[in-house]
Protein backbone atom coordinates (compact mmCIF):
# COMPACT_ATOMS: atom_id res chain seq x y z
CA UNK A 1 0.00 0.00 0.00
CA UNK A 2 1.48 3.68 -1.39
CA UNK A 3 2.89 4.88 2.37
CA UNK A 4 1.05 8.89 1.72
CA UNK A 5 3.59 11.85 2.22
CA UNK A 6 2.93 14.51 4.65
CA UNK A 7 5.38 17.67 4.15
CA UNK A 8 4.75 20.47 6.45
CA UNK A 9 6.91 23.61 5.10
CA UNK A 10 7.70 26.17 7.89
CA UNK A 11 8.82 25.84 11.17
CA UNK A 12 7.27 28.31 13.03
CA UNK A 13 3.99 28.11 15.24
CA UNK A 14 2.00 26.96 13.00
CA UNK A 15 4.07 24.75 11.49
CA UNK A 16 5.85 22.80 14.31
CA UNK A 17 1.94 22.61 15.32
CA UNK A 18 0.69 20.99 12.55
CA UNK A 19 3.42 18.25 12.39
CA UNK A 20 3.62 17.48 15.99
CA UNK A 21 -0.40 17.13 16.13
CA UNK A 22 -0.24 14.68 12.61
CA UNK A 23 2.02 12.76 14.01
CA UNK A 24 0.02 12.29 17.62
CA UNK A 25 -2.87 11.75 15.47
CA UNK A 26 -1.80 9.55 12.34
CA UNK A 27 0.25 7.04 14.77
CA UNK A 28 0.23 3.57 13.12
CA UNK A 29 -1.01 4.51 10.18
CA UNK A 30 0.64 4.48 6.55
CA UNK A 31 1.47 8.03 6.44
CA UNK A 32 5.25 9.66 6.74
CA UNK A 33 5.88 13.15 8.07
CA UNK A 34 8.16 15.31 7.03
CA UNK A 35 8.84 19.65 8.85
CA UNK A 36 11.45 21.35 5.96
CA UNK A 37 12.62 24.54 7.85
CA UNK A 38 15.91 26.78 6.85
CA UNK A 39 17.00 26.79 10.93
CA UNK A 40 17.80 24.20 13.26
CA UNK A 41 15.89 25.71 15.91
CA UNK A 42 12.70 27.02 16.73
CA UNK A 43 12.63 30.43 18.03
CA UNK A 44 9.75 32.41 20.01
CA UNK A 45 9.21 34.91 17.01
CA UNK A 46 6.94 36.82 19.54
CA UNK A 47 10.15 37.79 21.99
CA UNK A 48 12.15 38.89 19.38
CA UNK A 49 12.19 42.65 21.09
CA UNK A 50 13.03 41.18 24.40
CA UNK A 51 16.19 39.31 22.53
CA UNK A 52 16.88 42.40 21.04
CA UNK A 53 16.67 44.59 24.27
CA UNK A 54 19.70 41.90 25.80
CA UNK A 55 17.07 39.12 27.63
CA UNK A 56 17.52 35.67 26.87
CA UNK A 57 14.40 34.04 25.34
CA UNK A 58 14.59 30.40 25.03
CA UNK A 59 15.34 28.41 22.05
CA UNK A 60 14.71 24.83 20.95
CA UNK A 61 16.35 22.63 18.51
CA UNK A 62 14.66 20.45 16.92
CA UNK A 63 16.12 17.65 17.61
CA UNK A 64 14.71 18.01 21.14
CA UNK A 65 11.71 18.94 20.15
CA UNK A 66 10.53 16.70 17.75
CA UNK A 67 12.23 13.82 20.11
CA UNK A 68 10.15 10.95 20.28
CA UNK A 69 7.79 11.86 17.20
CA UNK A 70 7.80 10.05 14.48
CA UNK A 71 8.52 13.19 12.19
CA UNK A 72 11.36 13.91 9.84
CA UNK A 73 13.24 16.63 9.86
CA UNK A 74 15.07 18.39 7.40
CA UNK A 75 17.19 21.62 7.63
CA UNK A 76 16.68 23.47 3.75
CA UNK A 77 15.35 26.47 2.01
CA UNK A 78 12.52 25.45 -0.06
CA UNK A 79 12.85 26.94 -3.58
CA UNK A 80 10.29 26.06 -5.81
CA UNK A 81 7.01 24.23 -5.83
CA UNK A 82 5.82 22.10 -8.54
CA UNK A 83 1.94 21.33 -7.75
CA UNK A 84 1.11 19.32 -10.74
CA UNK A 85 4.15 16.97 -10.20
CA UNK A 86 3.38 17.25 -6.23
CA UNK A 87 7.02 17.65 -5.99
CA UNK A 88 9.46 20.14 -3.55
CA UNK A 89 13.01 21.79 -4.54
CA UNK A 90 15.19 22.19 -1.83
CA UNK A 91 18.25 24.49 -1.50
CA UNK A 92 21.23 22.39 -1.17
CA UNK A 93 19.10 18.84 -0.33
CA UNK A 94 17.49 16.11 -2.53
CA UNK A 95 13.95 17.25 -3.73
CA UNK A 96 10.78 15.75 -2.28
CA UNK A 97 7.64 14.60 -3.24
CA UNK A 98 4.61 15.06 -1.28
CA UNK A 99 0.87 13.58 -1.41
CA UNK A 100 -0.42 16.74 0.78
CA UNK A 101 1.57 19.92 1.84
CA UNK A 102 0.86 22.09 4.80
CA UNK A 103 2.32 25.33 3.45
CA UNK A 104 3.53 27.89 6.82
CA UNK A 105 6.23 29.62 5.70
CA UNK A 106 4.72 32.81 7.92
CA UNK A 107 5.72 36.18 7.03
CA UNK A 108 8.51 38.95 7.42
CA UNK A 109 8.74 42.31 8.36
CA UNK A 110 8.75 44.39 4.40
CA UNK A 111 11.79 46.46 4.51
CA UNK A 112 10.95 46.99 0.73
CA UNK A 113 7.74 49.47 0.79
CA UNK A 114 9.86 53.03 1.64
CA UNK A 115 13.57 53.88 0.43
CA UNK A 116 16.37 53.38 2.70
CA UNK A 117 14.78 51.18 5.09
CA UNK A 118 16.50 47.84 3.78
CA UNK A 119 19.98 49.55 3.44
CA UNK A 120 19.76 51.91 6.59
CA UNK A 121 17.33 50.45 9.34
CA UNK A 122 17.60 47.61 11.62
CA UNK A 123 14.64 45.30 12.08
CA UNK A 124 13.54 42.51 14.06
CA UNK A 125 12.82 40.28 11.34
CA UNK A 126 14.44 37.23 12.44
CA UNK A 127 16.77 36.16 15.01
CA UNK A 128 20.06 37.20 13.75
CA UNK A 129 18.72 40.36 12.88
CA UNK A 130 17.39 41.00 16.59
CA UNK A 131 21.37 40.26 17.97
CA UNK A 132 22.53 42.99 15.90
CA UNK A 133 19.46 45.30 17.14
CA UNK A 134 20.91 44.00 20.27
CA UNK A 135 24.23 44.77 19.74
CA UNK A 136 23.63 48.24 18.22
CA UNK A 137 21.69 49.39 21.36
CA UNK A 138 24.27 48.30 23.80
CA UNK A 139 26.69 50.30 21.64
CA UNK A 140 25.04 53.16 21.64
CA UNK A 141 26.01 56.29 24.35
CA UNK A 142 24.01 57.61 26.74
CA UNK A 143 21.73 60.58 25.00
CA UNK A 144 21.24 58.59 21.48
CA UNK A 145 18.65 58.25 19.85
CA UNK A 146 16.71 55.45 18.64
CA UNK A 147 14.03 56.11 16.06
CA UNK A 148 11.51 53.36 15.85
CA UNK A 149 9.54 53.52 12.45
CA UNK A 150 5.69 51.89 12.66
CA UNK A 151 3.21 52.08 15.21
CA UNK A 152 1.49 49.00 15.32
CA UNK A 153 2.20 46.59 18.01
CA UNK A 154 5.43 45.50 17.06
CA UNK A 155 6.26 49.03 17.28
CA UNK A 156 5.11 49.51 20.57
CA UNK A 157 6.52 46.16 22.32
CA UNK A 158 9.77 47.41 20.67
CA UNK A 159 9.36 51.43 22.37
CA UNK A 160 8.63 50.49 25.51
CA UNK A 161 11.21 47.45 25.29
CA UNK A 162 14.26 49.74 24.78
CA UNK A 163 13.03 52.60 26.82
CA UNK A 164 12.95 50.39 29.67
CA UNK A 165 16.00 48.55 29.41
CA UNK A 166 18.05 51.74 28.58
CA UNK A 167 16.28 54.57 30.49
CA UNK A 168 19.29 57.04 29.16
CA UNK A 169 18.51 56.48 25.44
CA UNK A 170 16.54 59.13 23.58
CA UNK A 171 13.32 56.30 22.31
CA UNK A 172 11.28 58.09 19.31
CA UNK A 173 8.21 56.36 17.66
CA UNK A 174 6.94 57.66 13.94
CA UNK A 175 3.67 56.43 13.04
CA UNK A 176 1.50 56.97 9.26
CA UNK A 177 -1.39 56.31 12.38
CA UNK A 178 -3.46 57.69 15.03
CA UNK A 179 -1.21 56.58 17.80
CA UNK A 180 -3.08 53.37 19.24
CA UNK A 181 -4.84 53.16 16.15
CA UNK A 182 -5.78 49.78 16.81
CA UNK A 183 -6.82 49.80 20.31
CA UNK A 184 -9.97 51.68 22.12
CA UNK A 185 -10.24 55.12 23.65
CA UNK A 186 -9.10 53.69 27.12
CA UNK A 187 -6.64 51.69 24.94
CA UNK A 188 -4.88 54.62 23.74
CA UNK A 189 -4.46 56.55 27.01
CA UNK A 190 -3.21 53.74 29.10
CA UNK A 191 -0.59 54.08 25.64
CA UNK A 192 0.13 57.35 26.59
CA UNK A 193 0.47 57.07 30.00
CA UNK A 194 3.21 54.81 29.35
CA UNK A 195 5.13 56.30 26.79
CA UNK A 196 4.91 59.49 28.79
CA UNK A 197 6.03 57.45 32.02
CA UNK A 198 9.13 56.20 29.61
CA UNK A 199 9.81 59.33 28.16
CA UNK A 200 8.97 57.98 24.90
CA UNK A 201 8.25 60.60 21.91
CA UNK A 202 5.86 59.92 19.47
CA UNK A 203 5.21 61.37 15.92
CA UNK A 204 1.71 60.23 14.94
CA UNK A 205 -0.06 60.89 11.33
CA UNK A 206 3.40 60.98 9.84
CA UNK A 207 3.65 59.18 6.48
CA UNK A 208 7.77 57.82 6.08
CA UNK A 209 8.77 59.13 2.68
CA UNK A 210 12.69 58.10 3.01
CA UNK A 211 15.38 56.80 5.51
CA UNK A 212 18.79 57.92 5.08
CA UNK A 213 21.99 56.97 6.88
CA UNK A 214 21.17 59.26 9.46
CA UNK A 215 17.27 60.62 9.43
CA UNK A 216 13.69 59.63 8.68
CA UNK A 217 12.44 62.04 6.52
CA UNK A 218 8.71 61.85 6.47
CA UNK A 219 5.61 64.48 5.61
CA UNK A 220 6.23 67.83 7.01
CA UNK A 221 9.46 67.04 8.51
CA UNK A 222 12.26 64.91 9.59
CA UNK A 223 14.26 63.02 12.44
CA UNK A 224 18.15 62.47 12.85
CA UNK A 225 18.88 59.27 14.46
CA UNK A 226 21.94 57.38 15.74
CA UNK A 227 20.03 54.05 15.22
CA UNK A 228 16.61 53.13 13.50
CA UNK A 229 14.46 50.22 13.86
CA UNK A 230 12.17 49.60 10.67
CA UNK A 231 8.33 47.79 12.65
CA UNK A 232 6.48 48.51 9.22
CA UNK A 233 3.87 46.28 8.28
CA UNK A 234 4.40 42.22 7.13
CA UNK A 235 5.17 40.82 3.92
CA UNK A 236 4.64 36.87 2.96
CA UNK A 237 7.30 34.82 0.81
CA UNK A 238 6.62 35.08 -2.67
CA UNK A 239 6.83 31.29 -3.37
CA UNK A 240 3.15 30.82 -3.86
CA UNK A 241 2.59 32.96 -6.19
CA UNK A 242 5.61 31.32 -8.11
CA UNK A 243 4.41 28.66 -8.00
CA UNK A 244 1.35 29.19 -9.79
CA UNK A 245 -1.03 28.85 -6.56
CA UNK A 246 -3.62 30.95 -6.10
CA UNK A 247 -2.88 33.74 -3.92
CA UNK A 248 -4.33 37.48 -2.86
CA UNK A 249 -2.72 40.78 -3.96
CA UNK A 250 -0.73 40.74 -0.67
CA UNK A 251 0.32 37.18 -1.58
CA UNK A 252 -1.22 34.94 0.87
CA UNK A 253 -2.69 31.49 -0.23
CA UNK A 254 -6.02 32.25 -0.67
CA UNK A 255 -7.63 29.07 1.19
CA UNK A 256 -11.33 28.43 1.67
CA UNK A 257 -13.00 27.17 5.36
CA UNK A 258 -10.89 23.72 5.57
CA UNK A 259 -7.72 25.74 5.35
CA UNK A 260 -7.47 24.21 1.57
CA UNK A 261 -5.86 26.17 -1.60
CA UNK A 262 -9.03 26.96 -3.34
CA UNK A 263 -6.88 26.35 -6.66
CA UNK A 264 -4.97 23.31 -5.31
CA UNK A 265 -6.63 20.72 -2.84
CA UNK A 266 -3.47 19.09 -1.53
CA UNK A 267 -2.25 21.96 -0.38
CA UNK A 268 -3.25 23.48 3.04
CA UNK A 269 -1.96 26.90 3.93
CA UNK A 270 -1.81 28.02 7.66
CA UNK A 271 -0.59 31.25 9.66
CA UNK A 272 0.47 34.61 8.18
CA UNK A 273 0.63 32.69 4.98
CA UNK A 274 -2.64 31.94 4.55
CA UNK A 275 -5.85 34.40 3.75
CA UNK A 276 -9.09 32.67 4.99
CA UNK A 277 -11.16 35.77 5.07
CA UNK A 278 -12.50 35.00 1.46
CA UNK A 279 -14.33 31.87 2.43
CA UNK A 280 -14.92 32.94 6.15
CA UNK A 281 -15.98 36.34 5.72
CA UNK A 282 -13.69 37.33 8.92
CA UNK A 283 -10.64 39.09 9.40
CA UNK A 284 -7.90 37.06 10.18
CA UNK A 285 -4.82 38.97 11.54
CA UNK A 286 -1.25 37.92 11.37
CA UNK A 287 -0.71 36.62 14.83
CA UNK A 288 0.26 33.42 16.96
CA UNK A 289 -2.77 33.37 18.04
CA UNK A 290 -4.38 32.61 14.91
CA UNK A 291 -1.40 30.13 13.79
CA UNK A 292 -1.33 27.55 16.54
CA UNK A 293 -5.17 26.98 16.21
CA UNK A 294 -4.91 26.88 12.27
CA UNK A 295 -1.92 24.50 12.81
CA UNK A 296 -4.10 22.48 15.06
CA UNK A 297 -7.05 22.51 12.74
CA UNK A 298 -4.90 21.53 9.65
CA UNK A 299 -4.10 18.76 10.92
CA UNK A 300 -7.23 17.28 12.55
CA UNK A 301 -9.14 18.18 8.68
CA UNK A 302 -5.89 16.12 7.05
CA UNK A 303 -6.29 13.06 9.54
CA UNK A 304 -9.65 13.34 9.37
CA UNK A 305 -9.34 13.32 5.55
CA UNK A 306 -7.02 10.57 5.17
CA UNK A 307 -9.52 8.57 7.17
CA UNK A 308 -12.04 9.21 4.77
CA UNK A 309 -14.28 10.94 7.63
CA UNK A 310 -16.03 14.68 7.50
CA UNK A 311 -14.67 17.46 9.48
CA UNK A 312 -16.19 21.27 10.61
CA UNK A 313 -15.20 23.93 8.92
CA UNK A 314 -12.54 26.13 10.65
CA UNK A 315 -14.10 29.01 13.18
CA UNK A 316 -11.51 32.12 13.68
CA UNK A 317 -11.75 33.20 16.83
CA UNK A 318 -9.81 36.23 17.48
CA UNK A 319 -11.23 38.23 20.81
CA UNK A 320 -8.34 39.67 22.99
CA UNK A 321 -4.77 41.36 21.85
CA UNK A 322 -1.88 41.49 24.93
CA UNK A 323 0.74 43.75 24.18
CA UNK A 324 4.06 44.18 26.31
CA UNK A 325 5.10 47.59 27.47
CA UNK A 326 8.31 46.71 28.82
CA UNK A 327 8.50 43.68 31.31
CA UNK A 328 5.88 45.62 34.13
CA UNK A 329 2.97 46.61 32.12
CA UNK A 330 1.04 45.32 29.52
CA UNK A 331 -2.53 46.07 27.28
CA UNK A 332 -4.72 43.37 27.41
CA UNK A 333 -7.70 44.85 24.78
CA UNK A 334 -10.59 42.96 24.08
CA UNK A 335 -12.10 42.47 20.51
CA UNK A 336 -15.60 41.89 19.31
CA UNK A 337 -16.26 39.32 16.40
CA UNK A 338 -15.94 41.99 13.80
CA UNK A 339 -12.15 42.47 15.12
CA UNK A 340 -13.46 46.21 16.25
CA UNK A 341 -12.02 47.16 19.70
CA UNK A 342 -14.06 47.47 22.76
CA UNK A 343 -14.00 49.55 25.68
CA UNK A 344 -12.56 46.67 27.92
CA UNK A 345 -8.71 46.48 28.78
CA UNK A 346 -6.83 44.70 31.43
CA UNK A 347 -3.52 46.69 31.97
CA UNK A 348 -0.20 47.20 34.68
CA UNK A 349 1.31 44.14 36.11
CA UNK A 350 -1.87 41.87 36.30
CA UNK A 351 -1.89 42.19 31.99
CA UNK A 352 2.19 41.95 32.14
CA UNK A 353 1.82 38.56 33.98
CA UNK A 354 -0.97 37.17 31.63
CA UNK A 355 1.29 38.27 28.68
CA UNK A 356 4.03 36.24 29.84
CA UNK A 357 1.64 33.39 30.64
CA UNK A 358 0.89 33.31 26.80
CA UNK A 359 4.01 33.72 25.59
CA UNK A 360 5.04 30.61 27.73
CA UNK A 361 1.86 28.98 26.64
CA UNK A 362 3.15 28.83 23.09
CA UNK A 363 5.96 27.03 23.35
CA UNK A 364 4.14 24.96 25.42
CA UNK A 365 1.79 23.85 23.08
CA UNK A 366 4.24 23.06 20.45
CA UNK A 367 5.93 20.90 22.81
CA UNK A 368 2.05 19.34 23.64
CA UNK A 369 0.36 19.73 20.06
CA UNK A 370 -2.58 16.69 21.01
CA UNK A 371 -3.88 18.65 24.04
CA UNK A 372 -4.39 22.05 22.34
CA UNK A 373 -7.99 22.95 21.91
CA UNK A 374 -9.76 25.53 19.23
CA UNK A 375 -12.74 27.14 19.86
CA UNK A 376 -15.81 27.68 17.57
CA UNK A 377 -16.77 31.04 17.00
CA UNK A 378 -19.35 32.82 18.98
CA UNK A 379 -22.91 33.98 16.85
CA UNK A 380 -23.05 37.56 16.63
CA UNK A 381 -26.28 38.68 18.79
CA UNK A 382 -28.77 39.25 15.78
CA UNK A 383 -27.72 36.12 14.25
CA UNK A 384 -28.57 33.97 17.90
CA UNK A 385 -31.83 35.89 18.18
CA UNK A 386 -32.75 35.10 14.74
CA UNK A 387 -32.09 31.32 15.33
CA UNK A 388 -33.55 31.37 18.16
CA UNK A 389 -36.79 33.15 16.41
CA UNK A 390 -36.87 30.49 14.08
CA UNK A 391 -36.41 27.59 15.98
CA UNK A 392 -39.64 28.68 17.68
CA UNK A 393 -41.50 29.09 14.78
CA UNK A 394 -40.69 25.62 13.64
Amino acid sequence: MHKKHIVVLGGGYSGVMAAGRLSRKLRGQSVEITLVNAASEFVQRIRFHQLAANQSPDKIAFSKLLKGRDINFIQARVTAINPQSHTLTLQNAQPLNYDYLVYALGSHIDTARVPGAAENAMSLNTEASSMKVRDRLTALADGNRLVICGGGFTGIEAATEFAESYPNLKVSLITRDEFGAKVSLKGRRYLKQVFDRLHIEVIDNANISQISANEVRYEGGSLAYDACLWAGAFAVPELARQSGIKVNDFGQIVIDDHLCSISHPDIYAVGDAADASQATGVPVRMACANALPMGAYAADELTARINGVSHRPHEFVDFYRCTSLGRSAALLQIYDTDDMPKETILTGRLAAALKEMICRYTVWSVKNPGLVYYQRRPAAKGAAQTAKTAAQIS
